[in-house]
C-alpha cells in the first residue's frame, strides 16, 4: 500500500509536469518523506513510506541545494528542505525492519544498517523470529543478526523448535549476508548450551536429506572446539567446493585463540592449496566479527563490502599483502567506478570522499 500510494502521487505529478526520470525519482523520495511525516496517516503506513525515503533523502537534500539543482514544479525549494528536515527529525521514531519477504538482494542492500543494533532493532528482530509467518529467508536474516551481535536468546530457540519441520527444508541463500537459518539456530543453541542443541546436531548427522551435507560443518562455529576446527580444516585442505567452510574455520580459530579473525585470515595468505579468490573474500568478510559477511563473492555494489575493503586497507596490524587486497577491492568498487550502481545510491559528497580516500592511498599501503 505504501508503494502504491507514493507511486500514484509521483506518477500524477510526473504527468502534469512532464518531468524527466531523475527528477521524478527525486519527487518520489519527497512524496515518501511527506507521507512519513503526515500524522493524519496510519502509523504503519508512515513506517513503510519512511522505508522508501530513508536511503534517498540525502540525495534529495543535495539535489536541491547544489547550484542549478533540482527544481520541482509547484513546490518551493524551502518547502522541500523543510520536508527533509521534518523527516530527519522523526526518522528514528519510525524505524522498522525491512520487508522480509522482499527479494534477497533488497535485504542485502540494507545489511550495512545493522553493523550496530539499537534496542528497537533488537526488539524487532526477536519479534520476527517469534512470528509464525516469518519464512526461511526472514528467519535467516534475523537470526544471523541476533547471533552475530550476541543478542540471540533461549526464547529465540524455543520459538523455533515447533517449526523444525519447516526449518529442515532446503533453502539456498547466496551466502552473502546470512546462512541457512537452521545453521544459525544450531550455532545459537550450542553457544547457549540449550537442551535442544543435541537434537539439532543429531539431525545434522543423519544421512538424509543430502542437501545439508554441504552446510553441516558451518555449525561448528557454535561452541567451537579443537575437534571441530580440525574437521573444518581437513575439508578446506581437501580442495572441495567451499560453501563457507573456510570462513567458518577462520572464525572458529579466532574464537579459540582469542584474537581478531583478520589476523587469522592474514596468516593464511600464500598457503598452498587454498584458492586465492576464496581466501581474499574471507579476509574482507571477517573485518567486523560482530557482523561477518557470509560470502559468495565480494559484491562491488554493496556498501558492506566497501566498508570492509577500507577497513582492511587501513588496518595497521595487517600485512602489506592483506592491506593491498583491501585497497584493490576498494579500487574496483562501484562507489569508485560505477556509483550509479551502488545500493543504495551515494550522494556526490560521498563519492567525492571515496575518491579522496583512494587518492590518499594511490601509492599503495
Amino acid at each position: 500500500m505504501a508503494g502504491a500510494l507514493v507511486n500514484s502521487v509521483t506518477a500524477a505529478w510526473g504527468r502534469e509536469t512532464d518531468a524527466d526520470h531523475e527528477t521524478e525519482r527525486l519527487f518520489h523520495t519527497l512524496t515518501a518523506a511527506r507521507c512519513a511525516t503526515d500524522s493524519r496517516l496510519p502509523r504503519e503506513l508512515r513506517v513503510r513510506t519512511a522505508e522508501l525515503a530513508r536511503d534517498r533523502v540525502e540525495l534529495l537534500r543535495e539535489a536541491v541545494l547544489k547550484p542549478g539543482g533540482a527544481v520541482f514544479a509547484g513546490v518551493e525549494t524551502a518547502e522541500v528542505l523543510a520536508a527533509v528536515e521534518r523527516f530527519t527529525e522523526i526518522e528514528g521514531a519510525l524505524a522498522s525492519g525491512p520487508d522480509l519477504t522482499a527479494y534477497e538482494g533488497a535485504l542485502g542492500d540494507v545489511w550495512h544498517r545493522y553493523r550496530a543494533l539499537t534496542d528497537a532493532d533488537t526488539r524487532w528482530l526477536h519479534e520476527q523470529v517469534a512470528a509464525p509467518q516469518t519464512a526461511l529467508q526472514g528467519l535467516g536474516f534475523c537470526l544471523e543478526l541476533l547471533l552475530a551481535h550476541g543478542q540471540g536468546t533461549a526464547a529465540d530457540v524455543d520459538a523455533l523448535l515447533p517449526r523444525l519441520s519447516e526449518l529442515t527444508k532446503k533453502y539456498r541463500t547466496t551466502y552473502t549476508e546470512w546462512r541457512h537459518p537452521l545453521v544459525t539456530l544450531t550455532c545459537l543453541a550450542l553457544d547457549l548450551g540449550h537442551p535442544a542443541a543435541d537434537r539439532l546436531l543429531a539431525w545434522w548427522n543423519r544421512a538424509r536429506p543430502v542437501w545439508k551435507n554441504d552446510l553441516r560443518l558451518l555449525t561448528r562455529l557454535g561452541a567451537p572446539d579443537e575437534a571441530g576446527a580440525a574437521e573444518l580444516w581437513e575439508f578446506v585442505a581437501s580442495g572441495a567446493h567451499d560453501e563457507g567452510q573456510l570462513m567458518t574455520w577462520v572464525l572458529v580459530r579466532a574464537r579459540l585463540d582469542g584474537e581478531h579473525p583478520l589476523r587469522v585470515a592474514d596468516r593464511l595468505l600464500g598457503t598452498p592449496g587454498l584458492r586465492d579468490y576464496v581466501l581474499h573474500r574471507v579476509l574482507l568478510a571477517v573485518a567486523d566479527p560482530a557482523q561477518p559477511l557470509w560470502h559468495y563473492s565480494a559484491d562491488p555494489r554493496s556498501r558492506s563490502w566497501w566498508q570492509r575493503a577500507v577497513e582492511v586497507a587501513e588496518h595497521p596490524d595487517l600485512s602489506p599483502a592483506a592491506r593491498t587486497i583491501g585497497l584493490e577491492t576498494a579500487r574496483r568498487h562501484c562507489l569508485i567506478r560505477y556509483p550509479d550502481q551502488l545500493r543504495p545510491p551515494p550522494t556526490e559528497a560521498e563519492q567525492a570522499a571515496a575518491r579522496a580516500w583512494l587518492d590518499q592511498h594511490a601509492s599503495g599501503v
